[in-house]
């Protein structure tokens, strides 16, 4: 047997434990005759209640756990749940062929998520992965099989599997699980997402542990960089408790630096930022000494709802978590709804390249009605303390001319009315594609701020979908390309007089920090567990020693080459 893997350093962190070897229940479809159809109906309705209750117990403790946008996942599998049609042509099966309820189930679902799966549109492709975790969790319940309770593990396990979904990865109990480890997936899946949320170490993409282990196995989970071990000896063990103490101990560290500024050893004060989904998440935020939201996204107001929410509705969300950080700012991105985000009550169009189509502030400027009362709700909400409007995925500067325009009819309205707000509120906008980083400077002149979301403003650069593992190894935000576009964004916006800040998952690698900090990045904005150490990097640079670095790594034609210079500055200034 193998005794050492590597896999992607998902979500930080040291553990040792007793690996727990999940794997699906292997469900028998009984492809007999109905005995009775009415009967078999029936079946498949208490099966969608009982799973409609699971995932809605599953959402809630999420909610509790991690808020609100981790937990907005689980309302797109409920709408999937309820689908009518798919559920018409289930009962339409029974009753035609006179099968059972799981057989008929299980055909539906295959046929719906086979037609899915062989389209182009990759949001659709998602879907398809999403109803198969569902229609598991039907076909168990119609079956009477229990579904794995991850929520009762012994202690000290490893949880290890092909995949974890949402739904397994917000159901482990952290009391007894110490880490978890995949098959497949990538930094930015949703289990590993969830894991930064949680404080779990994670490991994905090893390619075949589950195949090597057979569980019972003690094994190491080093989540810093990425390798496991089997069956290690007791030096290795003592090794590996060396540095989970040392990784705690520098975690206990870094709260001492909680209600401290971010400044640098020249004397350059850098923003660091959290990133929210839900005004339950803004306790994490100060928690870990964030001095501002550098990106709230409001979508997840939207998408818990069964309407688009009322003025009055969004204005309490917005207000509430304004009074929480003023005097600090709040950055609050308009509905970016589109790519890979829906809403069950507005029919969007089916579309070849979802990322490419119409979504985000495309849909609110031919949608104006939606903008606008958003746009009232943060100006009411400026009143109370520091707001910042952020409109996502623009590509020209006619679109920032256009919301402004609507932006001061909503002023003009509210000064009508006699309702106070900020006269000053900064209108800013997202740089997430080409058309704009690289023409930076001719945007500063029409907007207050810019953000860079490296997620998008990567995957648009370098033409790979972030979601499709098949080219996941592709998208890199270290290559040289993406690199420039970041660095043409900040030095377009130095240019043009204003001030940008960063809210992609890049801003919270702390391997990219002295990099960015001397492209000129005024503020970082990312999860609020990497707040410290990215404010514990940016104290110990100097502007000086990262242009340096900034100078030699624009220089370089590979990610390997690039990371090769990060990793050496980091090692000499960073101790890393």
């Amino acid at each position: 047997m193998e005794r050492f893997l590597k896999g992607i350093d998902a979500s930080p962190g040291v553990a040792i434990g007793k690996v727990f070897l999940y794997k699906e229940v292997e469900l028998y479809i009984d492809k007999g005759e109905a005995e009775n159809i009415e009967v078999e109906k029936e079946r498949l309705i208490e099966g969608r209640e009982k799973t409609k209750t699971q995932l809605l117990g599953i959402r809630e403790k999420t909610a509790q756990k991690l808020g609100e946008d981790k937990a907005a996942i689980f309302d797109g599998h409920i709408t999937l749940l309820e689908d009518e049609d798919l559920f018409d042509e289930v009962v339409e099966l029974i009753e035609d062929e006179n099968i059972k309820a799981e057989n008929a189930l299980d055909q539906g679902i295959s046929g719906y998520c086979d037609m899915l799966a062989n389209l182009e549109d990759e949001y659709l492709r998602e879907r398809a992965a999403d109803l198969k975790d569902i229609a598991k969790r039907w076909l168990y319940n119609i079956s009477g099989i229990e579904v794995v309770d991850l929520s009762t593990l012994p202690k000290d396990s490893i949880v290890v599997a092909r995949d974890l979904t949402p739904s397994d990865t917000a159901q482990l109990d952290l009391e007894n699980v110490v880490a978890f480890v995949t098959d497949i997936g990538g930094k930015t899946a949703h289990s590993s997402i969830m894991a930064r949320s949680l404080e779990i170490p994670a490991v994905v993409g090893t390619g075949n542990i589950t195949e090597i282990l057979k569980g019972g196995e003690e094994i190491i989970v080093d989540a810093l960089t990425g390798d496991i071990v089997i069956n290690p000896t007791e030096e290795e063990k003592d090794i590996y408790r060396a540095k989970r103490q040392g990784y705690i101990d520098e975690k206990e560290l870094l709260k001492q630096l909680k209600d401290k500024e971010a400044v640098s050893k020249d004397g350059t004060v850098v923003g660091t930022w959290g990133n929210i989904g839900s005004p339950k998440d803004v306790t994490g935020v100060l928690k870990n000494g964030a001095n501002g939201i550098g990106l709230y996204r409001t979508e997840f107001l939207f998408m818990a709802k069964d309407r688009f929410p009322s003025e009055d509705e969004q204005f309490e969300a917005y207000k509430a978590v304004v009074e929480s950080m003023a005097p600090h700012p709040v950055t609050i991105r308009t509905m970016d709804i589109g790519g890979d985000k829906s809403l069950p009550y507005m029919e969007l169009p089916h579309e070849e390249n979802p990322f490419l189509g119409w979504r985000a502030l495309r849909i609110c400027l031919d949608r104006t009605e939606i903008l606008k009362t958003q746009f009232r709700a943060l100006l009411r909400a400026s009143a109370f303390g520091y707001v910042k409007i952020m409109l996502p995925m623009v590509i020209s500067i006619e679109e920032c001319r256009k919301a402004r325009i609507l932006l001061e009819e909503c002023k003009e309205e509210l000064r009508d009315e006699g309702v106070k707000f900020d006269e000053n509120v900064q209108l800013g906008i997202m740089v997430e594609t080409p058309a704009v980083a690289f023409r930076a400077k001719y945007f500063a002149k029409e907007v207050d701020f810019f953000s860079i979301g490296t997620n998008d403003l990567t995957q648009y650069t370098l033409a790979v979908d972030r979601g499709n593992e098949r080219i996941s190894k592709l998208y890199d935000t270290y290559n040289p390309g993406v690199l420039a576009a970041i660095k043409a964004a900040i030095d377009g916006a130095h240019q043009g007089g204003i001030s940008i800040s960063m809210c992609g998952e890049f801003a919270g690698d702390d391997r990219a920090t002295a990099l960015l900090f001397g492209m000129g990045l005024d503020a970082f904005s990312m999860s609020a567990i990497s707040v410290p150490r990215v404010k514990k990097n940016i104290m110990n640079l100097d502007k000086v020693d990262a242009v340096g670095l900034v100078d030699r790594v624009m220089e370089m034609a590979t990610s390997e080459e690039v990371l090769a210079e990060i990793d050496k500055f980091n090692k000499e200034y960073l101790g890393k």
